[in-house]
């Protein structure tokens, strides 16, 4: 089956925005961290700062929408702050749950996403509340604006938006409270502050990591794991590629001796280049991989 391309699908969407720079807003509601809007049931989760790459996300703009000018695309990406997402594999393909923070022209959504253009509004209604927000569908994807700084993108968006709501409310009362930061979401404490303190690399966290590795190492590595985690950076010395951090949880000493052998052969490892710690816990560090393979582990996923 045909899997989804998530850039393809979200920039289209803010496609649409370049021209209203300047347009009117929704009233600003209480703050919510999207990242408090993920569920759990997703088992490869990745966090992005737009300002690691500021030429990230003009790449994918310009290799997947057609005759886009390097002027758009930066008036676009412009928009985009901080993209969360996180990805499930089923027999329906790749679904998607995103929660970006963006700067969001409110007042032309219901121009740009019309039936003209596609696209059937319906409402979401939060239980025991009169609120009522609007979703947007076009038959593959599912896409909401709860307010002017978070777009919610595909599965699950009435769990998101529901939970945007309880979150928006709660906030009003708890404003006085010291620790904004503090974890409201369905994700583990641990995970939720990974993800959240990227603000100067791309992080990702898999479960359920074979597919992940395929991509990464062109090679079907079957390394007994219980998770990876790493993070990206931009190489200063070539910008065309990012620098890379693994770390790999083994389910015991046994396969974390083994996997360390063949991912040394895999990446052309030195000795410098790997820390074990507690025995089944191994970090590899300073991969060089070309941008190319993290757009190829970001559409495929985990």
């Amino acid at each position: 089956m045909k899997k989804l391309n998530f850039f393809k699908t979200l920039f289209l969407s803010f496609l649409c925005f370049i021209f209203f720079n300047g347009c009117k807003s929704l009233p600003q509601a209480s703050f919510v961290e999207p990242l408090n809007l993920l569920d759990k049931e997703s088992f490869f989760y990745v966090s992005i700062p737009s300002q690691v790459d500021p030429e990230l996300i003009n790449i994918i703009l310009l290799n997947n929408v057609e005759a886009l000018s390097q002027k758009d695309a930066q008036t676009i990406s412009s928009r985009i702050q901080h993209v969360y997402c996180g990805l499930i594999k089923n027999r329906q393909g790749t679904q998607i749950q995103a929660s970006i923070q963006a700067d969001v022209p409110i007042s032309f959504i219901p121009k740009v996403f019309s039936k003209k253009n596609g696209w059937i509004s319906k409402p979401i209604t939060i239980k025991n509340q009169e609120r009522q927000y609007v979703s947007y569908s076009n038959n593959s994807i599912d896409i909401a604006f709860p307010s002017s700084n978070i777009v919610c993108l595909g599965r699950g968006l009435p769990y998101m938006i529901n939970t945007y709501d309880v979150l928006a409310h709660e906030s009003v009362k708890e404003i006085t409270e010291p620790n904004a930061n503090v974890n409201k979401s369905e994700l583990p404490d641990e995970l939720y502050d990974y993800l959240l303190n990227a603000t100067d690399e791309i992080r990702f966290y898999a479960n359920k990591p074979q597919s992940f590795l395929s991509v990464l190492t062109g090679a079907n590595l079957d390394l007994k794991l219980v998770q990876v985690s790493g993070s990206f950076v931009v190489d200063q010395k070539h910008t065309s590629q990012y620098v890379l951090e693994l770390n790999f949880d083994f389910k015991n000493e046994k396969y974390l001796r083994a996997g360390k052998g063949l991912l040394s052969l895999a990446f052309g490892l030195a000795n410098g280049q790997t820390e074990v710690i507690e025995n089944t816990k191994l970090v590899v560090k300073d991969i060089r991989i070309k941008k190319e393979q993290l757009y190829k582990i970001l559409t495929v996923g985990a």
